[in-house]
């Protein structure tokens, strides 16, 4: 496995991660033990978590909790007032905000699967092969009623502590206060997708991503 995240980069400045979200808790639950696990490995690495839709309340606890995953590294959190559920008439806008994204030199971009059953997330899937063409971008699962973690197949695995497992569900439920009524919020479900992410890499626990295209790097010969 090639470690993109915790090996310096060529010109020795810390790495750049970007994660762009439809909506507030995305992040964390499709990538909350990868960010963890990353600045616990690289502590100088730089996050910027973007998230589309929002609500004051739910704004307020993102922020709180995507700054305690990644401590002690530190992260820029941007929160934008478009329509949940309507991204796809919002279209120019949504395009506007991940072109004006694209122009950073971004190491990894972390954001949705375009078979994403939730139209919020797979306008975003969608978008971001073409908005961020000069990047690597893993596209993260969100397990949801809908039953569509079989449609995208993973080809990328961040293999996960129990310690990185337990710290993403105990963050999220201390900070997303306004989950708690959801039947799906529970420390099972995000334990059990782990595991069987890790098992598919051979690893107790894991987080799994779909890339449609990477470069290696320059000619070798």
């Amino acid at each position: 496995m090639l470690p993109l995240i915790a090996a310096p980069t060529e010109s020795g400045r810390p790495r750049r991660v970007l994660a762009v979200s439809a909506h507030c808790d995305d992040i964390e639950i499709g990538a909350g033990g990868t960010l963890h696990t990353w600045a616990q490995a690289a502590p100088d690495t730089e996050f910027t978590c973007v998230i589309l839709t929002s609500t004051p309340e739910r704004a307020a606890e993102s922020r709180a909790c995507l700054t305690a995953l990644v401590a002690p590294a530190q992260v820029e959190i941007v929160v934008h007032d478009l329509r949940d559920t309507r991204l796809p008439v919002d279209y120019d806008r949504v395009k506007d905000a991940l072109a004006e994204l694209s122009r950073e030199p971004w190491d990894v971009v972390l954001t949705h699967q375009r078979y994403d059953a939730h139209q919020d997330h797979r306008l975003l899937g969608e978008f971001a092969p073409t908005a961020f063409r000069d990047h690597l971008v893993l596209a993260f699962e969100i397990p949801k009623w809908d039953g569509d973690l079989g449609t995208s197949r993973p080809n990328v695995y961040q293999p996960l502590t129990a310690d990185a497992v337990e710290a993403k569900w105990r963050i999220m439920n201390e900070h997303y206060v306004s989950q708690h009524e959801k039947d799906w919020w529970d420390a099972e479900t995000f334990s059990a997708l782990a595991r069987l992410r890790g098992m598919e890499c051979r690893h107790r626990y894991a987080e799994a991503f779909r890339c449609e295209k990477a470069v290696l790097g320059a000619p070798l010969f």
